[in-house]
């Protein structure tokens, strides 16, 4: 076990490309989603402690045993052999319910957070499991870099790293639920296992093509016109001159590509609306991922 403090970033992630297939019989949806790394992130500290402890000062309105870092915490001690303790602090920087990943990406840091402060070795297989268990996303932040996302979104095949890209993330200050989301697209039961957007995509990536072109959400259609405020980030981004812009996951959050980081930074710069949360980032390789995750 590590005797001095462990500190762990948590990075956010955005959906380059997302299609809904269909509803399954579980409830459950069938999708097909490119998962991408970026630096804007959480930091999650680990101390030692005798029993198991958490806090998160700024998360207002959520339980300590609502919140999946908790989750995360005590499923992983309950799969080793003997009873550890730690004390677990969040500092939350990504936006709850933004369509960011911010939940399942603290889920994952804690899982390898631990293993990593309580010298503890877990198959693969196992800490993935316990990941899925988690939540759909979660399986993904053991990865972190390019990924395509199939199934429920947990199975997880990685994918060649993009070139370094910038951009302005905007949260509008509006909450979608992921119910709502799914409800809009007024979908059967899912009668494909693939979408030929998702593979295209997958093969400008593996040819080391620019791929921008090809960024598309299912969602996006419906939550837009669902939600003007969504639509209003969306449309400041390409009109301070964004090469692609989106909504990333189910919303509400969206992002716009930049072609440098100092047009990014000027874009973010004009960016004033009380409602919003402004974000200036890049995308993070899977090197880079794990590197600044300890670093």
């Amino acid at each position: 076990m590590i005797s001095s403090p462990l500190h762990v970033r948590s990075f956010a992630k955005l959906n380059l490309a997302l299609s809904v297939l269909g509803r399954r019989r579980d409830g459950y949806h069938d999708i097909q989603t490119i998962f991408q790394s970026i630096d804007l992130c959480d930091e999650l500290e680990f101390q030692s402690s005798p029993k198991l402890e958490f806090c998160c000062a700024n998360l207002p309105g959520v339980r300590n045993e609502e919140n999946l870092v908790w989750k995360a915490a005590t499923s992983l001690a309950s799969a080793l052999s003997e009873s550890r303790g730690v004390s677990i602090k969040l500092r939350k920087r990504i936006p709850a319910g933004a369509g960011l990943g911010g939940g399942s990406s603290n889920a994952a840091a804690t899982l390898m957070g631990l293993c990593r402060f309580w010298d503890v070795k877990l198959p693969d297989t196992r800490l993935f499991s316990l990941a899925a268990a988690l939540g759909s996303d979660v399986p993904f932040f053991l990865s972190g870099g390019t990924a395509l996302g199939v199934g429920r979104g947990e199975e997880i095949r990685p994918l060649p790293d993009l070139p370094v890209g910038h951009m302005v993330v905007i949260f509008p200050g509006v909450h979608v639920s992921t119910a709502e989301a799914y409800r809009s697209l007024n979908l059967g039961l899912t009668s494909s296992t693939e979408d030929h957007r998702i593979q295209r995509f997958c093969g400008q990536v593996m040819e080391g093509k620019d791929c921008l072109t090809g960024l598309f959400n299912d969602f996006e259609l419906s939550i837009l016109s669902a939600h003007p405020p969504i639509l209003e980030a969306k449309r400041f981004l390409e009109e301070r001159g964004a090469i692609a812009s989106l909504l990333s996951g189910s919303g509400s959050s969206v992002f716009g590509f930049f072609s440098s980081e100092e047009s990014a930074f000027a874009a973010a710069r004009d960016a004033l609306r009380e409602a919003w949360r402004v974000f200036p980032a890049k995308t993070l390789s899977r090197a880079e991922y794990f590197l600044n995750m300890f670093g």
